[in-house]
């Protein structure tokens, strides 16, 4: 994105381009003293994405545990320069976001392995591990030929 400057406010560095900032609005039914955004979130994905086909729907409810996110100010720099937000909140935050053409470069901002169960993975936890398998087998076909 060209921003020489670009922080974490967590790691409180001087700057004009803080691209992870505290969380700006909080799940309304977290627990006393929990971070901002834990509980359950709604987010909406956007249709065409590889969240979207993982998960197969538009709308999804996530638990999350966390205290920063995505710079909302930051957000349409982040898609012009190719990293897609592909999952909002209801304020319109990113939750989600993908580097389309990368063999796997999603990230959330809510946390799959809190809705993955013994026996029962959430389905981004196996598509990420059904990836690192391609990518595996590819590597060692390339080396076999």
């Amino acid at each position: 994105m060209g921003l020489a400057d670009a922080q974490s406010v967590e790691e409180n560095l001087s700057s004009e381009h803080y691209l992870i900032v505290p969380v700006s609005c909080p799940v309304p039914s977290r627990a006393a003293g929990a971070p901002k955004l834990s509980g359950k979130c709604r987010i909406r994905l956007r249709p065409g994405t590889r969240v979207h086909a993982i998960l197969g729907r538009e709308e999804i409810h996530e638990e999350h545990f966390c205290n920063y996110e995505v710079n909302p100010a930051f957000q349409a720099q982040f898609d012009a320069a190719g990293l897609k937000i592909t999952g909002e909140d209801d304020s319109g935050i990113a939750r989600a976001v993908e580097l389309p053409g990368h063999r796997f470069f999603l990230a959330t901002l809510f946390q799959p392995q809190l809705s993955s169960e013994a026996g029962r993975p959430h389905p981004l936890v196996v598509a990420f591990l059904e990836a690192a398998r391609a990518f595996q087998q590819g590597r060692v076909a390339a080396q076999s030929a």
